[in-house]
């Protein structure tokens, strides 16, 4: 497959079996699945994860143990230290000579009214969902610019779309990445390397319960108290609409599969759905409609 590279002589992109796949956040959910399948699929895939010799030990060797004609191997990496995130992605380069593709994917959902929040929670997550990603793509961007190619996928929500009632701080972070994503499009585009953001939205992952965190105890958020209470007791069930979070594995294989992969792309029932009606309705319809489906009995009565 010829690549095309500004100023550059073409080059042969490396074939699947071949291409070296680095994943942000793989102790779970969307990095987990992503990184059996691409193995399975015959990539080489480098799983990171913090702790991969302590509390994830267990994850690690699920991940080894999966089965598939790739090569799979789990390193430490913490996104919240740059020295870490740098010193695994010269581990990858160190024993494959070269990284072809990003799945920036570590992260966490923060909910809750953004009155009730504390400072160093918003700071935890602007550092893990926004600063995080931005450690490992300044990574990995020197040894993908010296390649002339390159794919960045970062993956963000269809909250960096439009931004629902009690996820104001998690929605900022994905707001976050897809305006930095459209900015590294750009530079990257002078140096053959892709970007792409993958925008999931609801799947019942890990995320929605271990990674999940709130604002302030529902119990001690006063008027906000049923419209909280409403989110976070809907969560399951808004997951399981959804359906099988795996999609988010096949489709981020999908998009390393294209020779010119889409910028943004929505993923799952919700996902195409919201993307469509962000284009047709105007924002306050919309928070009247996540509103009702999360049953925010009192904000729907502000908004009326």
């Amino acid at each position: 497959m010829v690549l095309w590279s500004s100023g550059q002589s073409t080059t042969m992109a490396p074939r699947k079996d071949r291409q070296v796949v680095f994943i942000t956040g793989c102790s779970s959910g969307f990095g987990l699945l992503t990184a059996k399948l691409l193995k399975a699929e015959g990539y080489t895939v480098y799983a990171s994860m913090r702790d991969a010799g302590g509390k994830n030990k267990d994850k690690k060797a699920e991940l080894e143990a999966a089965s598939g004609g790739g090569k799979l191997e789990v390193i430490e990496c913490d996104v919240l230290d740059s020295k870490s995130v740098d010193a695994a992605v010269a581990k990858v380069v160190a024993s494959e000579g070269r990284v072809d593709v990003l799945v920036n994917n570590a992260g966490f959902g923060l909910y809750g009214p953004i009155e009730l929040a504390k400072d160093e929670d918003v700071a935890r997550i602007f550092e893990t969902n926004v600063l995080g990603y931005m450690r490992a793509i300044k990574a990995v961007m020197p040894h993908m610019r010296k390649q002339r190619s390159g794919l960045v996928v970062n993956v963000g929500s269809m909250f960096s779309v439009f931004g629902s009632g009690i996820c104001g701080y998690y929605t900022a972070t994905k707001f976050a990445v897809r305006g930095m994503s459209q900015a590294l499009l750009g530079e990257g585009y002078l140096f053959n390397i892709k970007v792409s953001v993958i925008a999931p939205m609801g799947f019942s992952t890990d995320f929605l319960h271990r990674s999940l965190q709130l604002t302030a105890p529902i119990e001690q958020s006063g008027e906000y108290k049923a419209a909280f209470s409403g989110l976070v007791g809907n969560i399951d069930n808004f997951g399981a609409k959804s359906g099988d979070p795996a999609q988010v594995a096949r489709k981020v294989a999908w998009i390393l599969g294209k020779k010119n992969p889409p910028f943004f792309v929505p993923c799952g029932k919700l996902a195409r759905l919201s993307s469509w009606l962000v284009k047709l309705l105007p924002t306050i319809t919309l928070q009247k409609m996540m509103a009702k489906i999360y049953n925010f009995k009192q904000l729907l009565e502000k908004v009326a």
